[in-house]
């Protein structure tokens, strides 16, 4: 393989955590975060590729604000649907492949049973629906590559660093306990991604895959065995902690009820694997520590 790795989106926690997998694994690696390239500009990302000619590229860039999306369409669609595209079509003329990552809101979360690679999708929320789009833009483009879905990510930022904050300030926190998923490692999923784009044989044109974590979760329990390994490791009380439902949340994006992702086409075909999300927790807690004595 020729060329660097080219990681949009690299300021992001998916990116940043990509950036150092592949340092670790010494392959040739550029990230550029947003203000270094605004993927809705075709012509600058014309420019990135034409500059770089990069081997592969990992486009972990997109508009992630889930709730906000319901207010602000077109900008999440200009960055979930259209990019996307783009970067589909500058990659293929620059005879590059592409990962692009989706997420498990382009499913409904009805089937009672993980989502495989092959079922139909019914995004629910302005979100899923541009992240629906930006898959098809991928998939029509005929670019070498994979587009992989992944769900409910877990580091110390997000939904760890909200948890373990309110923690710390001594608050009563209320978690959503009727949403169930599989939690996945940004770290897992960073070492997966490395993996994928220093293959040697991707499909062509590009094929959907999922790769999540290994074990169910809602979010309350995630906050519960965060809260046991805070505990643990400082010795202070734990908050109160009480679960709700997802209406009484009452958040403007509707969230997929249970949109867990069978994972197994992926292990099978690239050998990637995820972990218990639970055996990660005092780790991630311990990361979270440092993270916050450093700010």
């Amino acid at each position: 393989m020729t060329g660097p790795v080219l990681i949009l989106g690299a300021g992001g926690q998916v990116g940043r955590a990509t950036l150092a997998a592949l340092a670790r694994a010494g392959r040739s690696v550029v990230g550029l975060n947003r203000s270094e390239l605004d993927i809705t500009d075709p012509a600058a990302v014309e420019a990135a590729f034409a500059r770089i000619r990069p081997a592969a590229a990992i486009n972990a860039a997109a508009y992630t604000a889930v709730d906000r999306a319901e207010a602000e369409p077109e900008a999440a669609e200009a960055a979930n649907a259209r990019a996307p595209g783009l970067i589909a079509a500058a990659a293929r003329r620059h005879d590059a492949a592409l990962i692009h990552l989706s997420t498990d809101y382009v499913f409904d979360g009805r089937k009672g049973a993980p989502y495989d690679e092959a079922d139909p999708t019914a995004p629910l929320s302005a979100y899923g629906q541009g992240k629906r789009a930006g898959e098809e833009a991928v998939l029509r483009s005929g670019v070498r590559g994979l587009v992989v879905r992944t769900s409910w990510l877990l580091s110390t930022d997000g939904f760890v660093d909200a948890i373990l904050s309110r923690a710390q300030a001594g608050e009563a926190l209320q978690v959503v306990q009727d949403q169930t998923g599989r939690p996945t490692l940004v770290d897992d999923l960073a070492e997966a991604l490395a993996v994928l784009a220093q293959a040697e044989h991707l499909p062509e044109p590009a094929r959907i895959y999922h790769y999540a974590g290994a074990a169910d979760a809602t979010w309350f329990e995630v906050a519960d065995v965060l809260l046991d390994a805070l505990s643990a490791r400082t010795g202070a009380a734990r908050p109160a902690l009480t679960g709700i439902a997802t209406a009484a949340w009452k958040a403007p994006a509707p969230r997929p009820p249970d949109a867990r992702l069978d994972s197994r086409r992926i292990a099978a075909d690239f050998g990637v694997r995820s972990r218990d999300w639970r055996d990660a927790a005092p780790g991630l807690v311990e990361a979270w520590l440092k993270k916050d004595q450093s700010r």
